[in-house]
């Protein structure tokens, strides 16, 4: 019998039943996440509005991410209509998920105590409550990351029975690495983290074993038609994400790292970060049992490859995110075996302070001007009435042509009821994103058209089309200090590539 459940049966009997404590505040806290979704005058950002754009027409896979969002949304806004709030509501459900599936792996490895602060702890990490709140793949993400350690628990612990784990449990794992990869390929550290645990000879018992096929079948299963996407699409999706990791002559960015690790802070928390790292560090905590080594794995390895890639090139905060779900399981075990309750306590004080502030100032924006910090929602500000202000020049031309993926998407979906068409045109002769690859410029449909574009000048389509006019600008202040302007061209007698299409030719500019 392990030390964890030891601790268990010893701890003294606790006056209140935490498991209701616990399912009544992370009912609270989503009810307050779909309050403030509701409420909110921060409307859709431009990946949101992209990802409701493929949730339109539904497939298996889409230029820059895998479809588990885009099917996602299209639940949502099928039952309640394409309002900013149903784009994102799928978002708290995600994470309420993810926190139970969490709260039950700590109850099995490590209690009661550590299942009720995991779960907690979960809920107002700062990282979760921003993704509680946009409709982002770290979302379902997460959901599927949490899910996967949860059926990883129940394999290499049956505390209960002595019982042996049920092909149900090799199933559900398989369950949750494909469909994480349907969500993020960054779902891919997981199976890596799995192999490594393999390393610890009593994980390589519970682990190697017959019914680990069937995890791997059901994964590929699930996996396999974004696969067969990408090949049909010249591996758009993972071409893409490979662009992303910006691998150029420079491979050595300290300060990238340094903002990185500096990063986590932010959205694991301050003090759980710092924890983690104490914890992480002591050689007692690799040595003390499988399950702590277990944990440590799945943290590190996403943890350690997003590093290096913030070192060699960029990597934001959030892209280590598939590490937080052990992490806290991790510190917050390790904390209450060691009679460290004040500092799971202090953690989540700091957090539902956090959690207090940040909702004020997501349903009284003015507020975040206040304090200077338009800058973080500026791409959630002013695009309706901007997108309005563009269409009023569109009536009498062929379509609206756009050379920027964020206005784009704003345009399809605060202009969704237009019957002028609108499409994208690519500013440098490569295919860059989704509407450039799927809804491009037609010159044979398309003569006269509105061309509406972030420079100051048509160098963009001087070189494809004869005849220019500028008509003027349409200018938005999302935000104190905050500016953001377009420039609108009457365009004809186009004389580029028949198709109006250039070789597909992937960038670096992330989308």
């Amino acid at each position: 019998m392990t030390a964890e459940h030891n601790h268990q049966q010893t701890a003294p009997p606790l006056a209140a039943p935490l498991w209701r404590n616990f399912w009544f505040i992370a009912g609270a806290i989503t009810a307050m996440h779909i309050f403030t979704l509701i409420l909110t005058p921060l409307g859709i950002g431009p990946d949101e509005a992209q990802y409701w754009y493929w949730s339109r027409d539904l497939d298996v896979g889409y230029y820059s991410k895998p479809p588990f969002i885009a099917w996602g949304i299209a639940l949502t806004t099928g039952l309640f209509g394409n309002a900013d709030w149903a784009v994102r509501l799928s978002a708290p459900f995600y994470h309420l998920g993810a926190a139970a599936f969490l709260y039950f792996t700590a109850k099995r490895l490590y209690g009661d105590r550590a299942a009720f602060w995991t779960g907690l702890g979960w809920l107002l990490m700062p990282g979760v409550l921003l993704s509680s709140f946009i409709m982002a793949t770290d979302a379902p993400l997460l959901f599927f990351w949490s899910a996967g350690l949860f059926f990883m628990a129940r394999i290499i612990d049956q505390p209960e029975t002595k019982s042996s784990p049920t092909l149900f449990d090799f199933a559900g794992l398989g369950g949750a690495i494909g469909l994480g990869l349907m969500s993020k390929y960054a779902m891919i550290y997981f199976p890596l983290a799995l192999g490594l645990t393999l390393l610890s000879k009593p994980l390589r018992e519970k682990l190697l074993t017959p019914p680990l096929a069937l995890t791997a079948i059901v994964a590929a299963i699930l996996f396999a038609p974004n696969i067969v996407w990408n090949m049909q699409n010249d591996f758009q999706t993972l071409s893409h994400t490979a662009d992303n990791a910006d691998w150029g002559a420079q491979l050595f960015h300290p300060l990238a790292f340094l903002e990185f690790f500096g990063g986590q802070f932010l959205v694991f928390g301050l003090i759980s970060f710092a924890a983690f790292l104490y914890v992480a560090s002591r050689r007692a905590t690799w040595r003390l049992d499988h399950q702590n080594f277990l944990l440590l794995v799945f943290t590190l390895t996403p943890l350690i490859i997003v590093a290096g890639q913030a070192l060699l090139s960029r990597a934001h905060a959030n892209w280590a995110a598939a590490s937080y779900p052990a992490a806290l399981l991790l510190i917050t075990g390790w904390l209450l075996q060691k009679n460290r309750a004040d500092v799971v306590k202090a953690s989540a004080a700091l957090h539902a302070v956090f959690f207090v502030l940040f909702t004020a100032g997501v349903l009284s924006p003015a507020l975040i001007d206040a304090v200077g910090l338009s800058g973080a929602v500026r791409d959630l500000r002013g695009w309706t009435a901007q997108t309005h202000e563009i269409m009023s020049f569109a009536p009498g031309y062929d379509a609206v042509l756009v050379d920027d993926r964020y206005l784009i998407g704003e345009m399809l979906y605060h202009q969704k009821d237009s019957e002028i068409e609108i499409a994208a045109i690519d500013p440098n002769a490569s295919i860059d994103n989704h509407f450039e690859a799927f809804r491009h410029f037609d010159p044979t449909r398309m003569k006269r058209v509105l061309f509406v574009t972030t420079r100051s000048d048509a160098a963009h389509v001087d070189y494809r089309f004869r005849n220019i006019k500028k008509l003027g600008e349409a200018r938005a202040e999302p935000g104190a200090g905050e500016s953001r302007t377009y420039t609108l061209y009457e365009l004809s007698g186009y004389y580029g590539p028949p198709d109006g299409v250039y070789p597909l030719k992937n960038s670096q500019r992330s989308d």
